[in-house]
């Protein structure tokens, strides 16, 4: 089965002033299509900067990333966008980009909400407020906000950063039943986590301390 996600040759290293950090070197990874996958690795070893190179958020020093075998051109979220991917970044303030809910929930045009945003809003409870401003919503519904969009998503690859890191425990739980029933439509899955309880979330897990020594093909 071919590449879903593609890294060949991949090179970063960061620098500031007269320090730098190798973060990656040569690294090559392919995760095929279906994949559920759980990215691990210690404090540093670059797994938030991986999800960000595979999304064109950051740009390698060498090395290409593909996905459906399509080049990522760094600086062009492109696959975003196109809803070839979601993204639920560990951040969830990067996340929000307009005035209102209604608006953040259907990329600005309020007069259309999909069915499956639908769906989610409904069951986070979001329908209550929609037309509320996002700098009003308290912490709890930031969250719910930020699944809503990530869960309505038809996006054939879905990526997660530390979402538990924010999430109270019936978020996470709606969160978790719903990227398994996403992996078992077939969706690929990308989830990177610190904790030892989530890395067995996925059926396949990469490791970024060892994963730089080889190739890893998933």
């Amino acid at each position: 089965m071919p590449c879903h996600i593609e890294l060949r040759n991949l090179a970063l290293t960061y620098r500031w002033k007269t320090y730098s950090k190798t973060i990656f070197q040569n690294l090559n990874l392919c995760i095929e299509q279906g994949s559920f996958v759980t990215i691990s690795g210690s404090n540093g070893s670059g797994k938030s900067t991986l999800v960000k190179l595979i999304l064109g958020l950051v740009k390698p020093d060498a090395g290409d990333v593909l996905m459906d075998g399509i080049e990522i051109r760094a600086g062009y979220p492109d696959a975003v966008r196109n809803q070839r991917a979601a993204y639920l970044a560990q951040q969830i303030e990067d996340l929000f980009f307009c005035e209102t809910v209604i608006e953040e929930l259907t990329f600005g045009n309020a007069d259309h909400v999909n069915p499956a945003t639908q769906a989610q809003v409904k069951k986070l409870g979001l329908d209550s407020f929609l037309h509320r401003r996002i700098e009003d919503l308290s912490g709890g519904e930031r969250q719910s906000l930020a699944l809503a969009q990530f869960m309505g998503t038809e996006a054939p690859l879905l990526i997660l950063d530390e979402p538990s890191s924010y999430l109270d425990q019936q978020r996470a739980e709606i969160l978790r039943e719903f990227i398994d029933q996403a992996h078992g439509k077939g969706r690929t899955i990308l989830h990177v986590t610190q904790y030892p309880s989530e890395a067995r979330w996925g059926s396949h897990m990469i490791d970024l301390d060892e994963s730089k020594k080889r190739v890893v093909k998933i």
